[in-house]
């Protein structure tokens, strides 16, 4: 079954609208898995088979841009470099919380920020997509009720898209990685 998505505005947040999952109670009585799950370093568990270290995913934002476009003969022009507006997450409150709040007020960063993409394959919780954010500080941490809205800056990021056939058969995977501090690109 897929998931229900409302666009919201963030509060707090000026002109940034973030899509969320729709977790309210239904009469559907059938289990469901997220679609969206985090891993925040080792601060997050879960009862889901095999992601015991993430969490549901309620939401986020982000976007990666270049200032502006580079020149037609092919050199970049040093105001073309890569940007990263900052990674916005909509998380559970939990345990977790305060850990993350107390990383920001010493200013630590997070080693590793993993968003993942389930999706079922012959009843088995596959990756479609894996987002992989590294050495990312916390630029805000606000608690709404039940919920944490994170926004941090990164310094890298890769984008793993796995490519399956009609059959569930495994065809590879796509990818695009960039250093936003070495300015470098893989991929």
């Amino acid at each position: 079954m897929s998931q229900t998505y409302t666009i919201t505005d963030l509060p707090g947040k000026k002109q940034v609208k973030m899509a969320i999952t729709d977790v309210a109670e239904t009469s559907d009585v059938t289990v469901r898995s997220p679609e969206w799950i985090i891993k925040i370093d080792d601060l997050l568990s879960s009862q889901l088979g095999g992601f015991e270290d993430y969490s549901e995913l309620f939401g986020w934002n982000e976007e990666s841009s270049r200032l502006t476009p580079g020149n037609l003969s092919n050199q970049l022009m040093s105001s073309a470099s890569l940007k990263h507006s900052g990674l916005t997450i909509l998380i559970p409150n939990g345990g977790h919380s305060a850990q993350i709040e107390l990383k920001m007020n010493r200013g630590i960063p997070l080693n590793l920020i993993e968003i993942v993409r389930l999706g079922n394959i012959q009843e088995v919780k596959i990756k479609l997509q894996v987002l992989e954010y590294k050495n990312c500080w916390i630029q805000s941490f606000q608690q709404q009720l039940d919920r944490i809205i994170v926004t941090l800056s990164i310094s890298s990021k890769k984008n793993t898209v796995y490519i399956y056939d009609s059959t569930g058969a495994n065809k590879g995977q796509m990818v695009s990685e960039v250093s936003y501090i070495q300015g470098t690109v893989e991929g």
